[in-house]
């Protein structure tokens, strides 16, 4: 009915989906879907595909597969681990990035509603 209630009904599931899934595939699946949903709603096309482009980023953040970042940074780690002996073996689990990624994300979906 609102602008925003369509944005958080957009956002919440994408940011949730781009956790797991790269973000570039979700969003080229997920333009038409929301074209025809703002002309349905009679809402801007932009007051919908630019919330669904931040979720979607800001949700990759949530996971170590969630952005190809994440997993760039984890073979360093790995890498570096290796190199420099004496160093404790550090690795990343999957959801090891969510204590930072989740809070970032929620916030980040509040500032775009508000």
């Amino acid at each position: 009915r609102t602008v925003g209630g369509a944005q958080l009904r957009l956002m919440l599931p994408i940011a949730c989906v781009s956790g797991f899934l790269n973000n570039t595939p979700v969003v080229a699946i997920m333009i038409p879907i929301v074209l025809r949903w703002a002309e349905a709603t009679g809402m801007a096309k932009e007051q919908l595909l630019i919330p669904l482009s931040f979720a979607s980023v800001l949700g990759g953040t949530c996971t170590l597969i969630g952005t190809s970042t994440n997993l760039v940074v984890q073979g360093m780690v790995t890498d570096w681990v290796r190199t420099h002996e004496g160093t404790s073996a550090v690795s990343i689990g999957l959801f090891d990035l969510g204590v930072y990624g989740v809070p970032v994300a929620l916030a980040g979906i509040a500032y775009v509603l508000v």
